[in-house]
């Protein structure tokens, strides 16, 4: 049966996600329902419940936790809620970690605080001091660097080829006769002989050949280059044997 949560007085847009029926956690996003919720000293408060989901933005905006009994001395208490930006996930632990915690809870948590008093007192004696670098995170993106352009135009070249070509001449050859020989019966001018000629007449007809064909690919060539970047990078300065007052400090970098 589903837990009511009507004393939690939420908005018009959050709701409930066990309300929601056609809402899921998105795939590859952490379920923390059923997780541990500890204090940032470890301490274990309670269980994530449910997810209030707020419907007009489509994101989870707080945690329904259910306290545990180590951690309030009223068994009774109902669920309160904890801001979806102010925990930490842990995904391998499956847990979740309040950074803060509601004003009503703090009261009712006290007692488990007083216990781990002593711890925490011994740990304000030590103080830590980190140390820190840049390094270089060198990535690789495609850009564009122009293009190549392959077309082909028509030039026009004057060309001279020889040929041989064949006409017919008249030849006319003169000859005697032997003595004797009949002539015709009258003499006329109208005598005449017609020899046709022939020549050959060049017919010159163009034609599209292939002659060669070009292909256009692409390959890729790789060229190495040097990155160069100035990085920063902490050092501890120590001193040691300190005169109060003093201007001369000896320093070690480490």
């Amino acid at each position: 049966m589903t837990r009511s949560h009507s004393h939690l007085n939420l908005g018009s847009n959050l709701k409930p996600l066990s309300e929601l029926p056609d809402y899921k956690v998105e795939p590859g996003d952490p379920d923390p329902r059923g997780w541990t919720v500890i204090s940032t000293d470890g301490q274990t408060i309670g269980r994530v419940e449910d997810l209030v989901i707020d419907t007009s933005a489509m994101k989870v905006r707080q945690l329904i936790v259910s306290p545990s009994r180590d951690a309030s001395s009223d068994s009774s208490a109902g669920s309160f809620l904890l801001n979806a930006n102010e925990v930490d996930i842990r995904n391998d632990a499956r847990q979740i970690v309040a950074r803060s915690l509601p004003s009503g809870y703090a009261a009712a948590s006290r007692g488990t605080v007083d216990r781990s008093a002593s711890a925490r007192t011994t740990e304000r004696d030590r103080e830590t001091l980190t140390r820190s670098e840049e390094e270089l995170n060198i990535s690789k993106r495609e850009v564009s660097r122009g293009e190549a352009r392959v077309s082909k135009h028509v030039e026009t070249e004057h060309v001279s080829e020889p040929v041989t070509r064949r006409r017919e001449e008249v030849v006319i050859e003169r000859r005697p006769v032997e003595a004797g020989a009949r002539a015709d019966a009258s003499i006329s001018d109208r005598g005449e002989i017609r020899v046709p000629l022939t020549e050959e007449e060049v017919v010159v007809d163009k034609r599209a050949v292939v002659k060669e064909e070009l292909v256009v690919g692409k390959r890729v060539v790789e060229e190495r280059d040097v990155v160069e970047a100035d990085v920063r990078r902490e050092k501890f300065d120590i001193d040691e044997n300190v005169t109060p007052g003093s201007s001369n400090r000896g320093r070690q970098g480490r």
